[in-house]
């Protein structure tokens, strides 16, 4: 409830008579000791990690209880130093320094160790920290801009002038890092340039595993959302599988300027569609084998040997599924950067957008914000974590009706996806009376938009027994070098 104007008048006055301190220490601080204990610990036990997440995000303002800024300082100069880190060089710095009785001791140490803090929640642990350091800091300063109010009435400008700057090196501090400058920049620029030259000819992102496809974006690129969009049923969780089967095939060593394996790492989010459904499309689709065959027990004993050999292979691709349904995007977004920080997952693809929702009071309202919401929320997930994510989505039921080749606009509930993708690709199964082979089933992938190279249309065919896309070109080139 708002308070009433001679409550707030009773208020101020008191702390004109009592002092900005005596208000400060009447009101209860602002801090987690438990967020605190947890990243110390992992400071203690895992020490490179957190270091890599933590440099220049916190300093030792960040903590409020004094013990945790003396060991975050311990071990920030051990660490500075290139000492290892562990319970027994931290305790005996410690000692050395005259602090270890400042702490509390080795309990203390023994305690942060023991405790049961996860590396895979450290993001959250950092933005605990980090909000409740700033909210110190702007209650104190809104303390002291209600005393400079009291004290310098008299000048207004002056009492503005002193608020503005408090409160916006708060701001500045709650702000990422994004403007840099040119200089810095620009080396990075000419490397890459560097490296496009030394790779002529050869993709420089994750391989789509079609030959034209590949000519056009020079594969996967790091920080881009693509949508591959399609109408229900026409074979969008397909495609974005065979994606997958070819990241996990090989990848492009730079050292050794080689293809190797095992290949990329991809993580696959299924809101549709169980791990275990993944998995049998995927040993069909690789092993070559009819899923339906699969599903009604009818292979041959060759057959279901060649697949649980495939299977034993497959325990060592670098492929994570989560089939979590009903999530938002908040949800994927800490559940793609857990499997980022735990597998190092290259890839992502999430199948698929409309799927996913949005707990926002605004997007519970309204359709159309809420997609606008996840889009900007994968699209921002993308350049986050540095790597491509695949997004499938719905096309809009609307161009059904013509049997229409499908365009941009026909994107279901909001425009908003195309606005944020880096590529759209929209799949479309050709209408042909001739077609009699199912497994030569002709398809159009339509690159309809590239932010940073050209579109096109790629025919490639749909071998409905194995549920894979194939590409005649690829197909046409490897025979020739056979």
């Amino acid at each position: 409830m708002p308070l009433l104007h001679y409550e707030i008048m009773d208020m101020t006055k008191n702390m004109k008579r009592k002092g900005v301190d005596t208000i400060k220490e009447a009101i209860p601080a602002l801090f987690s000791a438990e967020a605190e204990k947890a990243l110390l610990g992992l400071m203690l036990t895992n020490p490179e990690l957190v270091f890599d997440q933590i440099r220049e995000r916190l300093t030792v303002e960040d903590f409020y209880i004094p013990a945790h800024r003396i060991l975050f300082e311990a071990i920030s100069e051990l660490h500075a130093k290139k000492i290892a880190i562990d319970l027994t060089t931290v305790h005996q710095y410690l000692v050395d320094h005259h602090l270890d009785e400042k702490i509390g001791g080795a309990a203390l140490l023994a305690d942060l160790v023991a405790s049961f803090a996860t590396h895979l929640n450290l993001e959250s642990y950092i933005k605990i920290l980090k909000e409740k350091s700033i909210l110190r800091r702007l209650h104190s300063a809104a303390l002291t801009i209600v005393q400079n109010i009291y004290e310098n009435s008299h000048s207004v400008s002056q009492v503005l002038d002193q608020a503005e700057k408090q409160i916006f090196e708060i701001t500045d501090l709650a702000v990422t890092r994004s403007t840099v400058k040119a200089s810095v920049e620009i080396q990075k620029a000419i490397e890459l340039i560097d490296c496009f030259h030394k790779r002529k000819g050869r993709l420089f992102g994750i391989p789509t595993g079609f030959h034209h496809l590949d000519q056009i974006t020079t594969g996967w690129q790091n920080g881009d959302m693509i949508v591959l969009a399609a109408r229900p049923g026409v074979g969008k969780t397909a495609l974005g599988l065979t994606f997958a089967c070819r990241a996990l095939k090989e990848r492009y060593d730079q050292t050794k300027d080689l293809w190797i394996k095992p290949g990329y790492s991809v993580g696959f989010f299924s809101l549709e569609m169980t791990a275990v459904q993944i998995m049998l499309r995927l040993l069909a689709a690789i092993g070559s084998e009819s899923l339906q065959k699969i599903r009604r027990g009818e292979l041959e004993p060759a057959s279901l040997e060649k697949l649980r050999m495939l299977a034993d292979d497959a325990k060592e691709w670098p492929f994570y599924i989560d089939d979590s349904s009903d999530l938002t995007i908040h949800q994927l977004r800490a559940k793609a950067r857990r499997m980022k920080n735990q597998f190092g997952v290259d890839l992502i693809i999430i199948d698929y957008l409309q799927l996913l929702h949005s707990d926002s009071q605004q997007a519970k309202e309204n359709r159309q914000v809420e997609i606008s919401e996840i889009s900007r929320g994968i699209k921002a997930l993308a350049k986050e974590l540095n790597i491509p994510i695949i997004v499938l989505a719905q096309l809009n039921r609307r161009m059904e009706e013509g049997r229409s080749e499908p365009a941009l606009h026909h994107l279901r509930e909001s425009g908003a996806i195309e606005q944020d993708a880096d590529v759209v690709i929209l799949l479309h199964r050709l209408e042909s009376d001739s077609v009699t082979d199912v497994t030569k089933i002709p398809y159009l992938i339509h690159v309809a938009k590239q932010r940073n190279g050209p579109t096109d249309k790629i025919e490639v065919l749909f071998n409905a027994p194995y549920t894979r896309f194939e590409d005649p070109l690829r197909h046409e080139i490897e025979q020739s070098y056979a």
